[in-house]
């Protein structure tokens, strides 16, 4: 009995580190859409996959980038049902794609704050979220047209 209530206290504990993860997240999100003055409320940034989407037109990228970073970890699901060397090829594909698409992004976000792209992007690819909270909390701002 003390089991089962230990690991339903670990379970409810771990959702709701991933729920405040999840609210920091798309606050970083809302702090550099705010800089591109998108007009969009924070809860705009709370919905998941609309977020990316916002964050696609802040950086001035098509939104298949989006599409292309959402599609990833489904394909990666769904390599649970692939047989043999089917299964790492597409786990491989996905992750690949989603790399790209993650470096992409905010290389762009980045280049539209006017720092250098490829330093950015590559720094968030290898540093995961790093980067991008250095570009949601400094005080640049994209240059005036």
């Amino acid at each position: 009995m003390m089991l089962l209530l230990f690991g339903a206290f670990a379970a409810l504990v771990a959702a709701l580190l991933g729920l405040c993860f999840y609210v920091f997240s798309a606050y970083v999100m809302y702090r550099i859409g705010d800089k591109f003055e998108n007009r969009c409320s924070f809860f705009e940034f709370l919905i998941p996959f609309y977020n990316l989407l916002l964050l696609c037109d802040c950086a001035g990228v098509t939104r298949w980038t989006a599409a292309a970073m959402a599609f990833a970890p489904f394909a990666a699901l769904l390599s649970l049902f692939a047989r043999g060397a089917f299964r790492s090829v597409v786990l491989c594909s996905a992750a690949a794609l989603f790399i790209f698409s993650w470096g992409y992004l905010w290389g762009s976000v980045a280049r539209r704050l006017g720092k250098n792209f490829l330093l950015w992007g590559a720094s968030s690819v290898l540093f995961g979220g790093i980067p991008v909270l250095f570009l949601a909390f400094d005080q640049s701002l994209p240059p005036r047209r």
